[in-house]
């Protein structure tokens, strides 16, 4: 049987299969990675194991709400239901379970942190529901307070503070802005051509070797000349260069591609009809959020990391995908934590 386009009427539903088990056997993989990285963590910081437990729920909770944007499965149930009266209370309580989760077996809640959760994720989502949403191809006000609003509380830690048991988990933090990130622009205002899918190719894989080399030969010499790097091998084996590779891949590459590459510079492009200038745009911008680093002003780590983000914004364009990006992204930072110090 066929549609009326004179595709085959099953195809829908198989894709849907593939996707759905593509889906499954991602977030299976990182609960097993996760798994054993958790392990080696509670090596370091011994807990008791109702706290054991409630770390990693919390965190493979968090895994999933920043994956499930990338479901086609998901984005069809999220547009059945976003427009109803009580979907934003919905989608808040839904963000906030992972910190009760970690509450309630840690016991380590505190109604201050739960409010500055909210402070994080309830001012974007409101400003999409409460302002009407224009053409989705274009750049406009609630979309730069949305960006500009999660991006200031990665860039000033304003999630610091709250996952403490048994130190201070940053990570924990960088999922939850993934998640509300991925939901206000993949279910609740989404953007064209953000490139949230999960999918590894040989052409993203080239994407991403290709930048990678370019910007090593322009990064290197230069770090070198600015007296920002100097020469300092940290080789621990092959197991730890992985396990460091794709902890930093899910945690940091993964949310700044998705801040600066899936959010600006596609919008930016659109905004104004160059891809070359909506690059630039999204390089610049993820240049200046480096100026705080020590020692503050960094101008250094400005340059550089403009530079970066010019070829992580190459290797978006070639790949259509943010996994290239972050492929990228994830290899320049595990190189110079493994090879580099700063100088």
């Amino acid at each position: 049987m066929r549609s009326r386009s004179g595709s085959p009427a099953i195809s829908a539903g198989a894709h849907g299969g593939t996707s759905l088990r593509s889906f499954a056997l991602l977030v299976g993989g990182l609960c097993l990675f996760f798994a054993v990285a958790a392990s080696l963590f509670f090596q370091r910081y011994p807990l008791p194991r109702r706290h054991e437990v409630a770390l990693y729920g919390c965190l493979i909770v968090l895994l999933f709400l920043a994956a499930l944007p990338a479901l086609p499965l998901g984005r069809r149930f999220a547009h059945r239901w976003r427009r109803r009266r009580w979907a934003p209370l919905l989608i808040l309580f839904v963000w906030v379970v992972p910190y009760w989760i970690y509450a309630a077996g840690t016991g380590d809640f505190r109604l201050a942190a739960l409010y500055r959760l909210l402070a994080v994720c309830a001012p974007p989502l409101s400003i999409y529901y409460v302002v009407p949403r224009r053409h989705p191809g274009l750049l406009y006000w609630a979309d730069a307070f949305a960006w500009l609003w999660l991006t200031l509380a990665v860039v000033l830690r304003r999630l610091a503070g709250i996952w403490t048991v048994p130190v201070n988990l940053d990570f924990m933090a960088r999922l939850f802005v993934i998640a509300v990130a991925s939901w206000c622009w993949v279910f609740v205002r989404p953007v064209p051509g953000m490139g949230y899918a999960f999918s590894v190719s040989a052409r993203i894989v080239r994407a991403a070797a290709f930048n990678f080399a370019g910007f090593a030969l322009i990064a290197i010499p230069a770090a070198f000349a600015m007296r920002f790097a100097g020469w300092h091998p940290r080789w621990q084996g092959f197991a730890a260069f992985c396990l460091n590779y794709v902890e930093i891949l899910v945690f940091i590459a993964w949310l700044e591609e998705l801040l600066f590459r899936g959010f600006l510079q596609s919008l930016a492009t659109r905004w104004l009809q160059s891809e070359i200038r909506g690059q630039l745009v999204a390089s610049l911008a993820f240049g200046l959020s480096h100026v705080l680093l020590a020692p503050a002003p960094n101008w250094r780590y400005v340059a550089l990391a403009s530079v970066a983000g010019w070829f992580y914004g190459s290797a978006f364009r070639r790949s259509r995908n943010l996994v290239g990006p972050s492929l990228t992204h994830a290899l320049v930072d595990v190189v110079w934590r493994t090879w580099f110090t700063p100088a």
